[in-house]
């Protein structure tokens, strides 16, 4: 019986592996990757910002660093209510950073505008550029980032672009973390081609500001935690061109967690969002549960071999997922971390389901009391 449940297992894993390795690769295939240099529309970038002051500088200095035309670009700083010095920071960077501004919300927003929907859309509805580039405070962005966006948009078919983050650092903690991100963004660059919408990252993304504005804005879309989730897919149901590009020159980094607390937190608000998945969410946890249910059945049975080639099979098909778009992203020194975050992420991902049985959501000091079937609610502190 073991046996059997172990091939089995294992054959599911690989055949998900693999319906993610040859999406993620079709979907770069057909990726433009230089932007016709006599047509570089006017761009907008919106950064978020609440509480920020320690951490936004290397985002701006990153900004002020980008080598797009300056009369062609707009960086909108939304100070979300910060309390601290954030704005401050952010006003000290505009004599070096001459098309930077500041808007400011002192008022928390209602209905689907809750958290930082209302932020990003109070940003948009005041850029005026033909694209709308989306980051956040606590990212650095390559100098040829807003080139490696436009480039996707050379289809007018092309209402949106996602693109890979990673996580700075080189402590192990962030060496697993920043594993863990590739492997989610791979998935999700699979899932656009397949156009079975499965996530992506708010801290690295553009769109249309005239799709924007025709699917109402995050005014029109139903509230969630993971609010570049459902922006992702109001664009999908609407029938427009998604493109998820994996390039050096279009890869964010952005900060790691420090504790584990943060990290749950964190993947907290990640599965609660995971919830709008609806059959996508449960048939990823099924087959991730039958890989389990092989490793222990053999375990149990004393069938340490077909434990081990469950588990070796597992690291296989992580590599196989991996490493392709590490190497395009320049990362190769993130190749030998594929094996130990594997390891440790097989016994950590058994609880994140869990997480979703929380009734409310923290983030950036407010509390987001969450429905059973999916997570909207209340906005509890300002």
């Amino acid at each position: 019986m073991a046996t059997l449940l172990g091939i089995v297992s294992i054959a599911t894993y690989w055949v998900r592996t693999a319906l993610m390795v040859a999406g993620a690769w079709l979907e770069r295939r057909r990726q433009s990757t230089q932007p016709t240099e006599d047509r570089l529309p006017p761009v907008s970038i919106v950064v978020p910002a609440r509480n920020e002051e320690h951490r936004i500088a290397r985002c701006l200095e990153s900004l002020a660093s980008l080598d797009y035309p300056p009369d062609r670009l707009e960086i909108i700083v939304v100070d979300d209510r910060s309390t601290d010095r954030t704005a401050a920071v952010v006003a000290s960077y505009a004599e070096h950073i001459p098309k930077l501004r500041v808007l400011s919300l002192t008022e928390p927003r209602s209905g689907n505008l809750r958290g930082k929907a209302g932020a990003l859309d109070y940003g948009i509805l005041h850029a005026s550029g033909e694209i709308i580039l989306l980051t956040d405070a606590d990212c650095a962005v390559d100098p040829r980032w807003v080139h490696a966006h436009v480039a996707a948009y050379r289809s007018s078919d092309v209402a949106m672009v996602c693109a890979y983050t990673l996580v700075a650092g080189t402590n192990p903690f962030a060496r697993f973390q920043a594993v863990e991100w590739n492997t989610t963004n791979t998935m999700a660059s699979a899932g656009v081609y397949y156009r079975q919408f499965l996530g992506c990252f708010g801290n690295n993304m553009s769109i249309r500001r005239e799709v924007y504005r025709m699917l109402g804005g995050y005014r029109a879309i139903p509230f969630s935690v993971t609010e570049d989730l459902a922006l992702l897919q109001a664009v999908g149901r609407a029938g427009l061109g998604i493109a998820y590009v994996c390039s050096k020159e279009s890869c964010v980094e952005t900060e790691a967690c420090t504790t584990l607390a943060e990290y749950i937190q964190q993947h907290q608000r990640w599965v609660h969002g995971a919830k709008a998945l609806g059959w996508r969410a449960y048939t990823f946890v099924a087959t991730t549960l039958l890989y389990w249910l092989g490793v222990i059945a053999s375990a149990a049975e004393g069938s340490w071999l077909i434990t081990a080639a469950i588990v070796l099979a597992r690291l296989g098909a992580d590599a196989v997922l991996n490493v392709p778009s590490l190497v395009r992203l320049d990362r190769r020194d993130l190749v030998w971390w594929i094996f130990p975050t594997t390891l440790a992420f097989g016994f950590l991902e058994l609880s994140l389901p869990f997480l979703a049985l929380s009734r409310s959501i923290r983030w950036k000091d407010q509390v987001f009391e969450t429905s059973p079937s999916y997570t909207i609610g209340l906005e509890k502190g300002a």
